[in-house]
């Protein structure tokens, strides 16, 4: 159903800023992705966006082919710029999703986006989570919940990056916020899975919902996805050097990737097709 492409991460570099803050850079190898494999990858980023027993249900009355329904009803529309930056974001999610997935080989319920009403909004909420349990029946302090925050960057071109705004320093600040409303972004995902009758899917939510009497490790991320031709070692050891002490309780993930929008909107064009 999900395509695994765990092999095109490709770990790059390990930055460290003067003040030790640590930053995981990996570089999204599209380059390499055939013919055959680019089908599955827009196959499986479907699936995160409408159940495939559903889609011939939902297709039924509107008078659309597949590919008008989906361009229409459940993908962001690129040609404006609301559904452009729409699309580019929730990829940027999706493969992140993907890199907890199958890198680092967390369960995630890929939920989130199938009840939108608009598909050119963005959503609320926490971006990303991932969980690893030992063993579901015994919780372990050894769980661990992971919770992310994304930015994508996908054009080379519109408004330059700066140390005083760019999408790295905006996903650490952002990710604090992911402390007050994880509890209800716990509960949203758990209530879609047992909508669903997934029912051993939401105990693995329900596991991490009483961190008081169940203490489990939290892990935060703050995350850019960002088009090659933007990267430069300097510039986020910049960014982490102007980064307060304070907020630095989080794992740092760069993902760079040439021609990045070319690529993503061909993955949502092929996910109309196939």
């Amino acid at each position: 159903m999900f395509f695994n492409n765990s092999q095109y991460f490709q770990f790059d570099k390990e930055l460290i800023s003067s003040n030790g803050i640590k930053a995981n850079i990996f570089k999204l190898n599209n380059e390499i992705v055939d013919e055959e494999a680019l089908n599955k990858w827009a196959y499986g980023m479907r699936n995160n966006y409408v159940e495939e027993h559903l889609l011939e249900s939902l297709l039924a009355g509107t008078g659309l082919t597949k590919k008008q329904y989906l361009e229409q009803n459940v993908f962001p529309n690129p040609q404006n710029s609301q559904g452009a930056a729409t699309m580019s974001g929730e990829f940027g999610e999706i493969l992140v999703y993907d890199y907890i997935n199958f890198v680092l080989e967390h369960y995630v319920s890929r939920t989130r986006y199938f009840d939108k009403i608009n598909p050119d909004m963005p959503l609320p909420g926490t971006d990303v989570m991932g969980y690893k349990i030992q063993n579901i029946s015994k919780p372990s302090t050894k769980d661990q919940l992971l919770v992310a925050e994304v930015k994508t960057r996908s054009s080379k071109t519109g408004k330059k990056m700066s140390l005083e705004d760019n999408p790295l320093g905006k996903a650490i600040i952002d990710s604090e916020k992911d402390r007050v409303r994880i509890g209800e972004s716990l509960n949203a995902e758990k209530r879609r899975l047992l909508t669903r009758n997934r029912v051993d899917e939401a105990k693995i939510v329900e596991r991490f919902q009483n961190k008081t009497d169940t203490p489990f490790s939290l892990n935060f991320y703050a995350v850019v996805i960002i088009d090659s031709y933007l990267y430069s070692d300097q510039f986020f050891l910049d960014v982490l050097n102007e980064i307060e002490n304070k907020i630095v309780d989080k794992n740092i993930l760069v993902i760079h990737s040439k021609e990045l929008i070319a690529f993503l909107r061909d993955i949502y064009r092929r996910a109309c097709i196939c």
